[in-house]
């Protein structure tokens, strides 16, 4: 049996209010994985350009504390 099989035959097992929580995860996982959120061309480029610069400029610690409520170690 595939995972995807095993996935499928556990979700026909779940009480309806558990099922719809699945239901609203699988929807999601597909929706990220949808076109849309690819990268354009000029997106992928600028990702080129920025990796290959030798002198890259990375925020403070405490411009990323400003930002996500905490400080974050390399």
């Amino acid at each position: 049996m595939t995972p995807l099989e095993k996935f499928i035959s556990f979700a026909q097992a779940l009480p309806a209010d558990q099922l719809e929580s699945v239901e609203a995860s699988l929807s999601a996982l597909m929706d990220s994985l949808s076109e849309q959120f690819d990268f354009s061309p000029e997106e992928l480029a600028e990702i080129d350009r920025r990796v290959a610069n030798p002198n890259p400029e990375f925020s403070s610690a405490a411009d990323i504390a400003g930002i996500f409520g905490r400080p974050f170690s390399a």
